[in-house]
């Protein structure tokens, strides 16, 4: 399987929300570039909420979501 066929598998952001998210609730999250540059996070649910990466919020969600990840991997 070459990476092109996986990408088109992965679920696209086209419309970002614009409200900011509880970063407690957030438990992941997926960079794109196409169609259009976001950042998708999912939550404990499972919802998955795209954003712009540009949000201030975000970058300090993205840091987050990583601290715990590198906290869970000791």
């Amino acid at each position: 399987g070459s990476a092109s066929s996986e990408s088109m598998r992965k679920i696209r952001c086209l419309n970002l929300s614009t409200r900011q998210l509880n970063i407690r609730n957030l438990i992941s999250y997926e960079k794109q570039q196409l169609p259009t540059e976001a950042v998708m996070f999912i939550t404990a649910t499972g919802i998955k909420i795209c954003v712009s990466p540009n949000h201030k919020w975000v970058q300090a969600a993205i840091k987050r979501i990583d601290e715990r990840r590198a906290a869970k991997r000791k």
